[in-house]
């Protein structure tokens, strides 16, 4: 009788992880020059590439193994921010972070959730800031009130780790309130004294 076959170990993973199978700034420069050859998209790709350094934190991010859902303004909604909004330092970075959510969403996943649970808040980059999103006109609507943008262009790029949703409004975190100061009454306490007793 002749030996059955020998299942041999499996092999170990190679030399530095994940790093080795995802080159992420390929990936990041194919949805930016997939921004540019949709059209519509073009600030959003400049304020990528040329006005902040987020395009290289993204492919470091996605090299890493993390995916990435993008939600971009489209030009006519990124023409509507003011100078004041962009000229603050590290305003663009800002308002590009609260685009971004930390998972991979597609069109049709982002659809199903918000149809099926109503109003769901993502995650994004601008912590600790959610985007919301619910189901709206048959479309996925983020935002609050004046502040909201639909979903405009579906899945323009999506790769399995970066996906771009094209939006039709520039979205910002709800104003945090303010809170009113308390005003502190100090009240001058006067400690008990013990009366002497006299004999």
């Amino acid at each position: 009788m002749a030996p059955g076959p020998s299942l041999a170990p499996a092999p170990a993973p190679g030399p530095g992880g994940p790093h080795h199978h995802f080159n992420g700034m390929r990936q990041v420069k194919d949805f930016i020059q997939t921004l540019i050859q949709y059209g519509g998209y073009n600030e959003m790709a400049d304020i990528l590439v040329n006005l902040t350094s987020l395009a290289t934190e993204m492919g470091r991010l996605v090299s890493e193994g993390y995916v990435l859902t993008v939600l971009a303004p489209n030009d006519e909604a990124m023409a509507k921010l003011t100078t004041d909004q962009l000229s603050e330092p590290g305003a663009p970075e800002q308002i590009i972070y609260y685009h971004i959510i930390p998972e991979y969403q597609t069109e049709e996943s982002m659809y199903n959730t918000v149809r099926r649970f109503g109003k769901v808040s993502y995650d994004t980059l601008r912590l600790p800031h959610k985007v919301s999103a619910q189901e709206a006109d048959g479309s996925v609507k983020f935002g609050h009130a004046d502040g909201s943008a639909y979903l405009f262009d579906p899945d323009i790029y999506t790769d399995g780790r970066i996906s771009v949703q094209g939006i039709d409004g520039v979205l910002f975190p709800p104003e945090e309130k303010t809170k009113e100061e308390k005003k502190t009454i100090k009240v001058a306490t006067a400690k008990p004294r013990r009366a002497a007793r006299k004999w």
